[in-house]
């Protein structure tokens, strides 16, 4: 590693490694190309419906039936539940300064998922072990209902929030009894409410994982889909919805002659067993295929996607001096907060917290607002608007989610290997990796170049996809074009205030 561009910390916890921020230049040039490829892509993509290109990975009849198999599921879902008991064993009985878990957890799997799932959708969903344990549940099952208010993603989404900030404010990524103790906790949530309610609720309403999953694999270019849904209307049985002797039905209550798009399909492929015509398919279509073809908007959706949008945002900032600066002598919002409210650490910190979260509701609300006065003799409701158009930002989310991402993957990944010689902490050198000191797995010129990169196409996705919701919304294009310069301003000014964050010098994960 070129040490001139880190630099390092002395604080009593430990010495703090400070990564420099993307150069000025280069921040310059993601802010130019932001404003310049705005237009640009409505000229170039916005009016196109989008390609209808589909390749079929499944069109062997051989594979389907392979697929629909109990024993294909299970050959991914026990060797990942084995690794995942060991990380809670690991992380309960190990070293507690020195341990695998915390950097398998949150450096590899927490930030390695949101790039699966922008590439595979829902690919963790159905390798899950919390799945597969609540399918143990699922055979005990007591079959009640879950409440009707708890059926959306609410549930999922505080869970998030929860998450981010024992994540962040509690330091849960540096403890290793902390993460066990959660990955644990998800378990018995995942296996107790299979246990109390029908088919997987954990998964639909709670699962933060494969709520955050969801929503952004309507990206993915991933699918499950009927092969012919003309078929699908002749059914009279509909097992891939209620299931036969031959599988479940399917765990989130989706039925394949309706289904449209990602968000609730986790790929468990128990539809490949229960239907009798064969009629699932695998496909491989454009990425953003599902984002402005949802069938229905949904206010608890938006809210997520929102979430989504802040946290990631949030998470970024929390990693900055700004945020907390270890230099001696200076100020940041911590301390600030600190010092006005005569608050400790974790509390100026969920203070903050809770402050900047709701930033980005109340400008995106404020824009709404404004678009809504723009067009209110269309007929067209500030409540439409406010859902329909929190759908475009999903890919503005997703792509700075995943250039925040790759600084932790490719700079702190490598830390993974010594560690698998010694999980534990007791010395041992399983596969002759203890004492490896490895560097970065790219140079940080790469990870500039690659966050830079990633936040522009995130715009530019999200600008296209926000200009086909306003077609969906008003036939008259001049009302769609009104309602779209509040919008794009504020994805303008989401996309600028990520690249101003990774300007800024990035305070690495741990202490060493």
């Amino acid at each position: 590693m070129d040490h001139s561009q880190m630099k390092h910390i002395m604080t009593p916890e430990g010495m703090v490694m400070v990564m420099h921020g993307v150069p000025s230049w280069l921040f310059a040039l993601g802010v130019g190309s932001v404003i310049l490829l705005t237009f640009a892509a409505v000229e170039r993509f916005g009016l196109r419906n989008g390609s209808g290109f589909r390749l079929e990975l499944t069109k062997s009849r051989h594979v389907r039936k392979a697929i629909g198999s109990p024993w294909f599921r299970l050959a991914f879902q026990l060797p990942i539940l084995a690794a995942f008991l060991a990380v809670i064993y690991v992380g309960l009985f190990g070293n507690y300064a020195r341990n695998l878990a915390p950097v398998l957890t949150w450096t590899i799997w927490w930030a390695g998922l949101i790039f699966g799932v922008a590439l595979l959708g829902n690919a963790w969903c159905f390798a899950c072990p919390w799945d597969l344990l609540s399918n143990i549940g699922r055979k005990l099952s007591m079959g009640y209902e879950l409440p009707r208010w708890l059926r959306n993603v609410y549930p999922a989404t505080l869970l998030f929030i929860a998450v981010t900030w024992a994540e962040l404010g509690w330091g849960i990524t540096n403890n290793p009894r902390q993460t066990a103790v959660l990955g644990a906790l998800m378990s018995f949530a995942a296996m107790g409410m299979a246990v109390v309610f029908e088919r997987k609720a954990f998964c639909r309403s709670v699962c933060l994982v494969g709520r955050t999953s969801g929503m952004y694999s309507l990206f993915s270019p991933v699918e499950i889909r009927a092969r012919d849904k003309r078929v699908c209307g002749t059914c009279t049985t509909h097992a891939c919805l209620s299931g036969s002797e031959e599988g479940y039905g399917c765990p989130t209550g989706i039925d394949m002659s309706v289904h449209n798009e990602n968000t609730y399909c986790t790929l468990c492929t128990e539809c490949f067993a229960t239907c009798p015509a064969l009629i699932p398919t695998v496909n491989v279509r454009p990425f953003g295929t599902d984002l402005p073809k949802v069938v229905h908007w949904r206010r608890d959706e938006a809210v997520l996607a929102l979430t989504l949008l802040a946290l990631t945002g949030f998470h970024g900032l929390s990693m900055t001096p700004v945020w907390q600066n270890f230099e001696p002598g200076t100020t940041d919002i911590v301390g600030l907060i600190r010092e006005a409210l005569a608050l400790g650490q974790v509390g100026a910190f969920t203070v903050g917290m809770i402050a900047i979260f709701f930033v980005p509701f109340a400008v995106y609300g404020l824009l709404t607002g404004v678009a809504w006065l723009w067009v209110r003799p269309s007929g067209v409701s500030y409540g439409e608007l406010f859902v329909a158009y929190a759908y475009s930002l999903l890919p503005v989310a997703l792509f700075y989610h995943l250039a925040h991402n790759s600084m932790h993957l490719f700079m702190e990944g490598q830390q993974v290997i010594p560690l698998l010689s010694d999980p534990m902490g007791t010395g041992a050198d399983l596969f002759g990796t203890a004492s490896w000191h490895l560097g970065p797995i790219l140079s940080m010129e790469s990870v500039w170049l690659l966050q830079v990169g990633l936040v522009v196409i995130g715009h530019v996705f999200g600008v296209t996809v926000a200009h086909r919701i306003s077609r969906r919304l008003f036939e008259d294009p001049a009302w769609a074009s009104r309602s779209l310069i509040p919008m794009t301003t504020m994805m303008i000014a989401v996309s600028v205030a990520g690249l101003w964050l990774m300007s800024l010098d990035m305070n690495m994960r741990g202490r060493m």
